[in-house]
């Protein structure tokens, strides 16, 4: 499950900064970055007339019960659940981060990173409520790097595989069912 991850400003990545650019000239005081919490406003990615823009979205879909945010959707069974499989056919989103957190069974907060990625390319679902965008996160079993801390962790997609996942739902369902990156672990503090 992933229940907050990290946007940093501080990142040196090009890619990441041309969408912050963005996004401050766009949307300025409409986002959040450093931590990002379920219900807070984060720069997102989406394709929109065959562009791939910066919005920002919400993060968490609206609940069935007042106030409980839905932040994930299972990769696995995504295409299955009525809340997520128009969103999976057309309203896919990617969140730019440069990690996530995760806790462990002793409540020891721990930041993933990829060495080789400064950013990861958090796949996820859209939907527009009340004329804002909102998403969740989708996830998959967790690999080697991630099974010691939890048994999920989010997809996540290679910088090159960004505008494919966006705009071709076959080559999305292929980016959902791939391997996922090997990350690096380190307790927050």
């Amino acid at each position: 499950m992933c229940g907050r991850y990290n946007f940093s400003t501080d990142s040196t990545d090009e890619k990441l900064a041309a969408i912050i650019s963005v996004m401050e000239r766009r949307y300025p005081g409409e986002f959040k970055t450093g931590e990002i919490f379920p219900g807070d406003t984060a720069p997102a990615v989406i394709a929109r007339d065959g562009k791939i823009v910066p919005v920002p979205a919400v993060f968490g879909f609206q609940g069935f019960r007042d106030g409980k945010l839905i932040i994930n959707a299972r990769g696995e069974t995504a295409a299955e659940k009525k809340m997520f499989s128009e969103s999976l056919k057309e309203r896919r989103i990617i969140l730019p981060a440069t990690g996530f957190y995760e806790w462990d069974t002793s409540r020891t907060k721990y930041l993933f990173t990829a060495d080789a990625r400064p950013v990861l390319y958090l796949c996820g679902l859209y939907a527009v409520e009340d004329g804002r965008y909102r998403f969740v996160i989708l996830t998959r079993a967790a690999n080697e790097s991630m099974k010691e801390t939890h048994d999920r962790m989010p997809v996540i997609a290679d910088e090159s595989e960004v505008r494919a996942y966006l705009t071709d739902p076959a080559a999305a369902a292929g980016i959902i069912a791939a391997a996922s990156p090997v990350l690096h672990r380190q307790e927050d503090e």
